[in-house]
Formats: C-alpha cells, sequence, structure tokens
C-alpha cells in the first residue's frame, strides 16, 4: 500500500509541474497549444531513460523512505522525545541528532 502512494505522490508531482508550465504558457500568450503538449510528451520522456530505469529510481526511493521510516518507528529515544510535553534544547539536539 505505502509503495504505491509514493508512486502516486511522483505521478501528482509531475502532474503539478506540468500544470505550472502551462499556466507560464499561457502568460506569455504567443504559444500553440499544440505545440505545448509536444514539449511536455519530450519534457516526460527526457527525465528517465527507460522504463526499467524508472522502475528501479522509483524502487530506490521507496526502499530509502521505508528504512527511514523503520529507523525512526524503532528508535527509543525519538519515541521518548515525542510522548514528553515539553521540548528543551537537549532535546531539540537529540531530535536533530535522529533525523541526521
Amino acid at each position: 500500500m505505502l509503495k504505491k502512494n509514493m508512486i502516486k505522490a511522483y505521478q501528482n508531482n509531475a502532474t503539478l509541474k506540468k500544470q505550472s508550465d502551462l499556466s507560464t504558457s499561457t502568460h506569455q500568450g504567443h504559444t500553440n497549444p499544440k505545440n505545448q503538449q509536444q514539449k511536455e510528451n519530450k519534457n516526460e520522456k527526457d527525465l528517465y531513460r527507460s522504463d526499467q530505469d524508472e522502475k528501479l529510481i522509483k524502487d530506490y526511493h521507496y526502499a530509502k523512505f521505508q528504512k527511514n521510516l523503520d529507523q525512526i518507528q524503532n528508535n527509543q529515544s525519538l519515541q521518548s522525545l515525542i510522548e514528553k510535553d515539553e521540548w528543551s534544547e537537549d532535546d531539540i539536539k537529540t531530535l536533530l541528532a535522529n533525523f541526521r
């Protein structure tokens, strides 16, 4: 389930980029929509060399996310910090050290 969410996030990010590109081109006023669509398709193709590269990169990022999530969930010092009501400066330093 989490892997599907990560892939969906990548797709949403690509959609946001397309929308921002379209809004920029409409402000210029001289871009042909057909040419704009061709540019978007070319940019989308240039992002990854192949479908296999895309899959490998997304799997790598997902694995990295899973590793970080596991480290955070199984870290006792971090859990004790989360349960505290108020944090001191030492607590904040400990928190930042855990995220590095």
